[in-house]
């Protein structure tokens, strides 16, 4: 094994009393063990995996139910913490659980890895172990719905009773809160006084109008409250925010901010929408799937999309400006406006400003692909073009493939054997143009593969003038993947 060895040697004494220093050692070897998060670092895990199980039996092997108790309220390590919840709840021990919570109310333990997953929305917040043990506590095993129960009201009421209030733990738990005028005045008291963003959106459910500037003074952390309550007196609030959140740093604030402007459908929010898809933001066109409602029809067990009407004509507009192509709108509302002629138009004069791109959505790192992809419903009425402009179209990708490892995927996706036949020329035009090697050997692989015999030996003559560069180079990989490509087809470059 690589890492966890000895690390947990080096890890900080933790406040244990009354624990002998076996016992202790053990806990912070369980502690390192369980805190790697990362199986890649490891070279056995199987052998990990025993380890980590051998150690955990003999720490509870040499501790009773009170000694779990007593470690559980002292500053030990999360992980043994998790482990005593753990044997607890085996022991169908909900009693004991409880009183722990309890005891420990104003804990604030981050658990990490739920929060690197659940900070996705920068709006949640820390995602604490109590949160977490609420949930456990309250929810139903089977749906993962917080059911209501006289343990849930009294986890609620001793929650609420306890000073200070923990606030981390009411933003995780606030969803299993119930809209009551006593947790309202609480819960406001505590973000007026702390400043703490991340209970807005409880506040937000009771459609106070007198908290509507309340929730506009924290700015744009107060995105999921306008969420719960979308009245058109924050649209003027919003529009100060459509220039903003242009860097990758904020990608994921603007797309809340535009999941909060899609909840408004009226002629005051469609003036807002009008700027955005008017804006200079590279990412405006993620409005048009926020602006997408999606409920769930149960009986036929399927998300049904729902749009604002007053929007259609931007998203329409979306496929020759932003090269997005919203199904939806174009079954329902293009195709009924336009002419045939015009909307064969519609399609190939976007089809012509977008580029191919192998990814399922804006390749956000690369300012070079301004557009989105070349999906699977594009390529649908792509061929309903004429064939010149279906093959126009199919050459201008091939010429455009930003990478040519990427011609797999577009032979597979495109599906025309006599189109790609047709765009040879243009095949060998991108083929002229790559200078990685690699590049070239995956895309010959692709052609052989495909049996376009000619373009895999133009690919192989590519290969060829470019080997002696590679081979006075310093990159062992390349030079590599060239002797096993010569080798796999009997070649000699």
């Amino acid at each position: 094994m690589k890492i966890f060895i000895l690390t947990f040697l080096l890890f900080p004494f933790f406040a244990f009393t009354q624990i002998s220093k076996d016992l202790e050692f053990e806990i912070k070897k369980y502690d390192s063990l369980s805190s790697i998060g990362d199986p890649r670092i490891i070279d056995n895990f199987d052998e990990f995996v025993l380890l980590r199980d051998k150690v955990e039996k003999s720490i509870l092997l040499k501790t009773n139910k009170l000694d779990l108790i007593t470690f559980y309220r002292q500053e030990i390590p999360l992980t043994f913490r998790k482990l005593i919840i753990q044997k607890l709840f085996a022991d169908n021990d909900t009693a004991t659980v409880v009183q722990l919570f309890k005891a420990t109310i104003g804990r604030k333990d981050i658990v990490a890895e739920s929060h690197a997953i659940r900070n996705f929305d920068p709006e949640i917040g820390s995602i604490i172990y109590n949160g977490e043990l609420f949930e456990r506590l309250t929810m139903d095993p089977k749906t993962y719905e917080s059911k209501e129960s006289a343990l849930k009201d009294e986890l609620l009421n001793f929650i609420f009773a306890s000073e200070p209030l923990n606030e981390n733990l009411l933003s995780n738990i606030q969803y299993a809160i119930p809209l009551k005028k006593e947790y309202y005045d609480a819960i406001k008291k505590l973000v007026k006084e702390k400043n703490f963003p991340y209970l807005l959106n409880y506040v937000a459910k009771f459609k106070k109008q007198d908290d509507i500037e309340f929730i506009k003074s924290f700015g744009d952390k107060s995105f999921l409250a306008i969420q719960e309550f979308p009245d058109e007196k924050f649209i003027p609030f919003l529009e100060q925010f459509i220039e903003k959140f242009a860097g990758d740093e904020d990608f994921f604030v603007y797309q809340n901010y535009l999941r909060t402007v899609a909840e408004f459908c009226s002629p005051k929010a469609k003036i807002l929408v009008e700027k955005i898809f008017n804006s200079s933001n590279p990412r405006r066109s993620f409005l048009i799937s926020t602006l997408s409602r999606s409920t769930y029809d149960s009986k036929n067990e399927v998300f049904v999309d729902h749009y604002c009407e007053l929007y259609y004509p931007y998203i329409k507009e979306s496929w020759i400006n932003d090269g997005v192509l919203d199904n939806y709108v174009f079954e329902n509302y293009t195709k009924k406006i336009l002419s045939k002629d015009d909307l064969v138009k519609y399609l190939y004069d976007g089809f012509k400003k977008i580029k191919i791109n192998e990814f399922s959505v804006r390749d956000i790192d690369n300012e070079e692909v301004e557009l989105p992809n070349l999906s699977q419903t594009n390529i649908k009425f792509l061929k309903t073009l004429n064939s010149t402009m279906y093959q126009e179209i199919v050459n201008k990708y091939f010429l455009e493939l930003d990478f040519l490892q990427h011609l797999d995927f577009f032979i597979t996706f495109l599906d025309d054997r006599q189109a790609i036949l047709n765009a040879e020329d243009s095949i060998k035009l991108r083929i002229d143009k790559e200078e990685n090697s690699n590049y070239l050997i995956d895309a010959a692989k692709t052609l052989k593969q495909s049996d376009y015999r000619e373009l895999f030996n133009y690919a192989v003559k590519a290969l060829k003038k470019i080997k002696p560069k590679v081979m006075q180079g310093d990159h062992d990989y390349s030079k590599e993947q060239i002797k096993i490509f010569e080798k796999q087809f009997d070649l000699s470059l």
